[in-house]
């Protein structure tokens, strides 16, 4: 008996320890909103978003613009023994002397010159390149949409996972609060010696069982909650009421996401394709550049002047790469469409599986609800005879046993079923 009561005092103290302060109610959208402001993979995406204008403004610089640079060269070469001297720097050295062929070098180099470069008829080109990463951008405006989904999804769950366990609580706190009212009943009926003292006590044991339950729904709830709020980063460590989730199936999408990602992907095949196949184009550029070009140091006050040009480039025979790359393509470009028809008989199953799982949950409910009226209806009856005295604690006790797996189920179902909506809902996009 005192080890009975000393379980009491720990059991009592525990609950008020762990006696969650709730403030106003919060709902879901509270947490996804917060998930997707703050998630740092979206936020990477959005500026990866960026990367893509500035490459377009790179290929428009590297292909559109004039490149213009500075260049500065000096050549030495020097003549031993030309002319009796032992060294000199002279474009016409001696017979005799030694040193590099003065018709290859010119005896030095001596230049200061500005260089323009500049592309011409190059627009199928740039068009190409851009046209990529247009692609490019696309693709990865896609991957934020799938970013954000896949983050709704994972909250939601969690969300749910707190949900049930607070539901737990709830039910359980109820239960435990029965018993406390039905135990100073029994308790008059022990004094009056209508009832025995190990009646009081397995009812005392009933309270025990049920609040070691409600205490370990509150652990799991609080480990659940700071998980939710580590996934939407949310900085606040209060605990709050969480609203039922509002989920319902969702229409489906005049076009399914995955339809999309898969013809950005033949898109962005398409358009590496192209770029490569710019290589094969005729290119022409034009080059010119002006200030001294010198060999003799001391005629260069003379050698000021400018020059320019045209250079075309004709690509003619290359071991047939074109021809493999565009192989290549048309082997993933089949691969996609394998992978694309595969994806559309598994979620077409996938879904229908879904749908039959929920529509089995919805009578399952339906049906438990009636049980649970029906238990909550011989609880009320249970408790007037037994402040008669005309009900054994052992029929109370299995009522109320009864009563709480009823009600466990009922959570356990409603959970699944807003678990499956939410799959349901996930692969409906």
């Amino acid at each position: 008996m005192r080890s009975a009561l000393q379980f009491i005092i720990f059991i009592a103290a525990f609950l008020c320890l762990l006696e969650p302060a709730y403030g106003q109610q919060t709902d879901l959208n509270y947490f996804i909103d917060h998930a997707l402001k703050n998630d740092p993979g979206i936020k990477q995406n959005v500026n990866q978003q960026q990367f893509y204008g500035l490459q377009s403004q790179l290929i428009n610089a590297q292909n559109r613009k004039p490149q213009v640079n500075f260049t500065s060269d000096y050549l030495f070469v020097p003549y031993f023994g030309s002319y009796g001297h032992f060294i000199s720097i002279t474009p016409n050295p001696s017979a005799d002397a030694f040193g590099y062929d003065a018709a290859l070098t010119n005896g030095g180099l001596y230049a200061t010159q500005l260089n323009v470069a500049l592309p011409l008829f190059n627009k199928k080109i740039v068009n190409s390149l851009q046209a990529q990463n247009s692609a490019q951008a696309e693709i990865n405006s896609t991957v934020k949409a799938q970013l954000e989904h896949d983050l709704r999804k994972a909250v939601t769950d969690q969300y749910i996972q707190v949900y049930q366990f607070q539901q737990q609580e709830e039910y359980l706190s109820q239960i435990v609060d029965e018993v406390k009212e039905r135990k100073i009943t029994v308790e008059a009926l022990v004094k009056r010696g209508l009832l025995q003292q190990s009646d009081y006590l397995l009812l005392e044991i009933e309270q025990n069982g049920h609040e070691n339950d409600l205490a370990q729904a509150h652990i799991a709830e609080v480990n659940a909650y700071m998980t939710l709020k580590n996934l939407a980063i949310v900085t606040d460590t209060g605990l709050a009421k969480l609203q039922e989730p509002n989920l319902e199936i969702q229409t489906a999408p005049k076009s399914y996401y995955f339809r999309e990602k898969y013809r950005l992907d033949s898109l962005s095949l398409i358009a590496q394709q192209n770029v490569f196949n710019t290589k094969y184009k005729p290119q022409l550029s034009l080059a010119a550049n002006g200030g001294m070009l010198a060999s003799d140091f001391t005629n260069i006050p003379h050698n000021v002047g400018f020059q320019a040009g045209l250079h075309l480039n004709i690509p003619i025979y290359d071991g047939k790469q074109r021809q493999i790359n565009d192989n290549q393509v048309k082997v993933s470009q089949q691969n996609l469409v394998y992978a694309r028809d595969n994806f559309t008989t598994q979620q077409k199953n996938y879904l229908q599986s879904l749908k039959r799982q929920m529509d089995m949950f919805n009578q399952s409910i339906g049906l438990i609800k009636q049980l649970t009226d029906k238990q909550e209806l011989l609880i009320k009856l249970d408790r007037q005879k037994l402040q008669g005295g005309q009900l054994s604690i052992l029929e109370y006790v299995k009522s109320i046993q009864d009563y709480a797996a009823a009600r466990q189920s009922l959570t356990v179902a409603k959970i699944q079923l807003l678990l499956l909506t939410n799959q349901y809902n996930y692969y409906n996009w």
